[in-house]
């Protein structure tokens, strides 16, 4: 609760500096953040450093995304006040899911995984929407968009993928290479944002269509590590991803 409202009175000090300091103060504080997650966490130096790692990954990125994606709101002291009691909450609400992820790593058998495991998987595509929005408001280059689009959702499927392996044995965690989950899926949404930058669909929704691919995405790899892949699962994704193409065609306004 502590390292939440620290984050929080950390974001009111982002939001109300003036527009040309909040970058530099975005990243003092995301820098502040981790050390703030790994106290509250009790993440230790003897702790493996792919988990240091991962602890830190969701809320950092929805700390930067939100953060870009309400920096170009005017202040004003209430509105100020709102979007860092947001930011506090939804931060607790991660620090509450690392938590119980921390406590599956050493017992595996956690009741609260599955709901955990929900609320960060949510967490993570609105995230990612955040992270979308705010790349395409910079009217960046299509290489530059392909490129960081590669690594937003590279850290994002690295957050997946540990978060799914979590519940799993340790003998099958040598069965899984990584790349695949999350080197493979990141080059494929790094491609279709470099193909939404010459798309006439506008940013908001240019940003929806790549957070509705990363939702198929991780859960056709989910239902793959569980080995849960069955033909069920994977033609429902398949519709939801035919439905997200057709969404793209229909809504351009083409001119």
């Amino acid at each position: 609760m502590l390292a939440a409202a620290l984050a929080s009175f950390l974001f009111f000090i982002f939001i109300a500096l003036s527009y040309e300091w909040r970058y530099y103060a975005l990243a003092v504080d995301v820098v502040i953040l981790v050390f703030l997650i790994w106290f509250s966490l009790e993440i230790k130096r003897s702790t493996p450093f792919w988990l240091k790692i991962t602890t830190v990954v969701l809320p950092v990125a929805f700390f930067i995304g939100y953060g870009l994606f309400t920096a170009i709101i005017p202040y004003k002291v209430i509105i100020g006040l709102c979007l860092s009691l947001f930011l506090g909450i939804f931060i607790y609400v991660i620090f509450l899911v690392e938590n119980v992820f921390l406590f599956a790593v050493e017992r595996k058998t956690v009741p609260l995984y599955r709901a955990a495991y929900t609320v960060g998987s949510v967490l993570m595509l609105l995230t990612a929407f955040f992270l979308f929005d705010s790349l395409f408001s910079f009217n960046l280059s299509c290489w530059w968009n392909l490129v960081m689009a590669f690594f937003i959702t590279l850290f994002l499927f690295i957050y997946h993928f540990f978060s799914v392996m979590i519940e799993l044995p340790e003998d099958e965690w040598q069965l899984k290479n990584i790349g695949p989950y999350v080197i493979i899926p990141s080059l494929g949404i790094a491609q279709m944002a470099l193909v939404i930058s010459f798309w006439p669909i506008g940013i908001f929704k240019g940003s929806i269509y790549l957070t509705a691919l990363i939702y198929i995405i991780a859960g056709l790899l989910q239902a793959d590590l569980r080995g849960r892949l069955f033909e069920r699962t994977w033609l429902t994704f398949l519709w939801i991803g035919i439905a997200v193409i057709l969404g793209i065609i229909l809504m351009t306004e083409w001119r």
